[in-house]
């Protein structure tokens, strides 16, 4: 029976716990519509029908309801489960009406349990967090009260920047608590990417072992990138995770005008970020004009496995990252990175020290010369904040 026919959707199909996602779905209609998507063929479907549309319609979503898929996703597994039914003992609910498998449990925490799944969402969150750039304020204490209106205002003026960057508009905000912790993630565009497709019918060749895919066309896409900002009452402090300095220069003023009333409360000092090692890998020694060569040759990290505070010095740090770090750097916390630099013309190079948040040291070289090179790669906001 399609849902038209119900005087109460939302009443009605949750009467039929299985249909979980369909709600979800249901409560993206009008944004689905305006994008020109169909939602009748979802009528009567089951969880397994819709999960299949969906992953069919990947780049075609409105960003609001990739969005909630994400942060679902980021639950719906076993340990995801676990958070959850932790958190209806803390909060003095009950979880077993959610479910057996995790993806229901998570979506219908989502649905119906919107406060336990944020406070399980949040904690999930500061568990995963790897590295974070922090912040101290002017002094500890509670922020003012987050209305609506102001998260919305932090959004577009967020939006902006990250449209200036060429990310797109698109910015939004959800907000969390564990405890004295404020949590925010931010969901916003990042460069438009180019892949080249497969062609969906493999061509089979005689001499091959298998079906040979051949390229038939290219796709462009924008992907959606999740920053972290977390503010921790107590301790007075912002702790951010995000890709790069400008965008790490951004969050600190906008959630200091957000939470107290004052861009400048986390400071108005120059931001370093070690991110682009993570987000570029080796690319990131690609130099920049006036410069003939960039070497990453020191590296100061905490790492899980193997554990503990490294000290890394070398020529060729990029070959030993990938045989000996298991995940790479992106379970790593990093501290410092020594970059060798060599200018156009000159037979040796100089060590400058990259230190997050705010240091950098240009040993006896020009900072004019390897300013650009540390802005343009996402080491440094430069000074117009862009």
């Amino acid at each position: 029976m399609p849902l038209a026919a119900y005087a109460d959707a939302s009443r009605a199909l949750n009467l039929f716990p299985s249909l979980a996602l369909q709600r979800l779905v249901a409560r993206h209609s009008a944004a689905c519509a305006d994008v020109g998507l169909n939602l009748d063929a979802l009528h009567g479907a089951d969880d397994g029908a819709v999960s299949r549309w969906l992953h069919a319609r990947g780049g075609l979503l409105p960003a609001g309801l990739i969005d909630d898929l994400e942060r679902i996703d980021e639950l719906a597994d076993d340990r995801g489960a676990s958070a959850l039914i932790d958190a209806a003992e803390r909060l003095g609910g009950d979880a077993r009406a959610l479910g057996l498998d995790p993806l229901e449990v998570a979506v219908r925490s989502f649905l119906d349990h919107p406060r336990l799944f944020e406070s399980a969402h949040s904690r999930r969150v500061l568990e995963t967090l790897r590295g974070t750039t922090e912040f101290v304020g002017r002094r500890p204490g509670a922020p003012q009260a987050l209305e609506l209106a102001a998260i919305q205002a932090i959004e577009v003026g967020l939006g902006r920047q990250f449209d200036a960057r060429s990310r797109s508009r698109h910015c939004q905000i959800t907000v969390g608590r564990d405890g004295d912790r404020h949590v925010f993630t931010v969901a916003h565009g990042a460069l438009v990417r180019v892949d080249e497709a497969l062609d969906e019918r493999p061509m089979m060749v005689s001499e091959a072992p298998g079906p040979v895919y051949f390229s038939g066309r290219a796709v462009r896409y924008r992907p959606q990138r999740r920053d972290v900002v977390v503010y921790e009452a107590n301790a007075g402090r912002l702790r951010i995770r995000a890709g790069d300095a400008p965008t790490l220069r951004a969050y600190r003023a906008s959630f200091g005008e957000l939470l107290f009333g004052d861009a400048g409360w986390f400071g108005d000092d120059e931001v370093v970020s070690l991110e682009p090692l993570v987000r570029l890998g080796a690319a990131v020694e690609v130099p920049t004009p006036g410069l003939r060569e960039v070497r990453l040759v020191g590296l100061i990290l905490r790492h899980r496995d193997p554990v503990g505070k490294m000290a890394l010095d070398s020529d060729e740090l990029w070959p030993y990252l990938r045989a000996r770090m298991v995940g790479g750097l992106e379970d790593a916390e990093l501290v410092e990175a020594d970059l060798r630099v060599f200018p156009v013309g000159a037979s040796s190079g100089a060590i400058v020290k990259v230190r997050a948040p705010n240091r950098v040291e240009y040993g006896r070289i020009k900072d004019d010369l390897v300013r650009p090179y540390l802005e343009q790669r996402g080491f440094l906001a430069c000074a117009r904040g862009g």
